[in-house]
């Protein structure tokens, strides 16, 4: 990123701490706050939580992971705040809870390592539950989720001057940045990314810096999976290999949804929920997680989880580093507050749902990074 860019960046970040400040010192995200807890929950997703150091050296996606620290002073926030409720039956049935503290539902996606290491232990420490949704199949692999391969690969090429490799290769999958080089291969079929994932590496071979995978850079074992299900941690599919479910045909949507299922259930016992990947859905793919038996189905759009709202595409609010902290890295209770209850009462009656349904994912980017 060039100087005026980052200048530019921290400009606008600087510009809209100024502003969520007002809405702070007004009162008017405390007022979001009590009209969202009388509505419903709010679902939240998290990816990864990250220590500085890896962090700081990890080829993250943006929204996909936050600063240990930072997860840390989240929970605080929540334990002191809000209360904390499992996405299972019943949740929204306690006319009670409306009277009483903003409720939150906190997931994470994809299953990885650092959701264990860094994750669970803080959770645990504040007494926070919270649900996985995980990819069986990934878990078998030892190497990293490709999205990994592809943002080190990036690195790799950008380091040696070689990301015309990258463009040959990728064609316009390439794009300008390891986000755009992810976001185009996210739409191609398994086969084929893995195919063109191996022949960039077989190219940028000199060029890698061998240091092996990072633990954190893996997925989560049926061992982990196991402890953290003990001490109380619910897990869902999130299909059996991160199929986007929106790319591929009916009869293969319904295998990853019925054999990630299986297979947790063998694992675990039960599996009723489930989180579609990359948020991307359909109501003929909503159809089909409702006949692999699923109970109920997150989707990634702002809004409020409420009594009315459809089970199998049940809002949520990703949240990320950007989403957490102010312009100086540490923090920031009005800037969660307005990344949570501002924008879910914004989102409550559903539209953005109904108009990003079809796989919009630049426009849930926007709204939920917004």
């Amino acid at each position: 990123m060039s100087f005026s860019e980052n200048l530019y960046r921290t400009g606008r970040r600087v510009a809209k701490e100024a502003y969520l400040r007002v809405l702070f010192l007004t009162g008017l995200l405390w007022w979001a706050r009590w009209r969202v807890a009388k509505l419903g929950v709010v679902a939240i997703t998290l990816h990864r939580v990250l220590p500085d150091e890896q962090y700081d050296s990890a080829q993250l996606q943006p929204g996909m992971a936050v600063r240990a620290r930072t997860f840390e002073s989240f929970l605080d926030y929540v334990a002191r705040h809000c209360e904390c409720v499992p996405p299972g039956d019943g949740v929204l049935g306690n006319p009670l809870a409306r009277e009483r503290r903003p409720r939150l539902a906190l997931t994470f996606d994809d299953g990885w390592k650092d959701n264990f290491e860094a994750a669970f232990p803080i959770s645990r420490k504040y007494k926070i539950p919270f649900t996985v949704f995980i990819c069986p199949q990934m878990m078998t692999r030892r190497e990293s989720f490709w999205t990994s391969q592809a943002g080190s690969l990036w690195a790799a090429a950008q380091r040696s001057g070689k990301l015309d490799v990258i463009s040959a290769l990728a064609g316009r999958q390439a794009g300008r940045s390891a986000n755009s080089l992810i976001e185009g291969l996210k739409h191609v079929s398994s086969k084929d990314r893995e195919a063109l994932i191996s022949r960039m590496q077989a190219a940028l071979q000199p060029y890698i810096q061998e240091a092996g995978v990072e633990s954190s850079e893996q997925m989560l074992t049926w061992r982990e999976v196991k402890e953290m299900s003990a001490a109380g941690v619910a897990f869902g599919s999130h299909t059996n290999t991160h199929a986007i479910l929106t790319d591929i045909p009916g009869s293969e949507a319904l295998q990853e949804l019925t054999e990630s299922k299986k297979a947790i259930e063998a694992e675990l016992r039960a599996c009723s929920l489930f989180a579609y990947p990359n948020g991307d859905w359909s109501p003929q793919v909503r159809d089909l997680v409702a006949q692999a038996g699923y109970q109920a189905a997150f989707i990634n759009a702002p809004g409020i989880w409420r009594e009315q709202g459809h089970r199998l595409s049940i809002p949520r609010i990703n949240l990320w580093e950007g989403s957490l902290t102010g312009p100086g890295g540490r923090f920031s209770r009005a800037m969660l507050e307005y990344a949570v209850f501002w924008k879910a009462y914004r989102h409550r009656n559903g539209s953005f749902e109904k108009q990003t349904h079809h796989g919009d994912t630049e426009a849930r980017r926007r709204a939920n990074q917004e």
